[in-house]
């Protein structure tokens, strides 16, 4: 569950890669000390779906990546008038959120 707490804050904060790794790391950290994850594992089996063995926690560069692009496609497609002032506002700014967006959609 509480893998989940950064994923309500992607596309409003703006986190940086850096940020990310430092918490996926501290995760996993925190696994090992509570004895969840041994140490030598495979890292990787952490992010495998449980039917295959794995532990299903979520990648958070990915999960802010796809959370992003989620959240563009949506203000692209609402037309109320409070969506096209958020609309207006995000085209104007030359924010990170934006150029991550336009990479993933290239």
């Amino acid at each position: 569950m509480a893998e989940k707490v950064p994923k309500y804050s992607f596309g409003i904060i703006n986190w940086h890669q850096e940020e990310l790794q430092k918490l996926e790391r501290k995760t996993r950290k925190l696994l090992n000390i509570h004895e969840q994850h041994h140490p030598k594992t495979n890292v990787d089996g952490l992010y495998v779906p449980r039917k295959q063995g794995g532990r299903v926690l979520m990648q958070l560069e990915t999960t802010n990546a796809v959370e992003i692009t989620k959240l563009v496609d949506y203000l692209d497609r609402k037309e109320d008038p409070l969506t096209q002032v958020v609309r207006t506002h995000q085209h104007n700014t030359d924010s990170a959120i934006l150029q991550t967006t336009k990479c993933l959609k290239t």
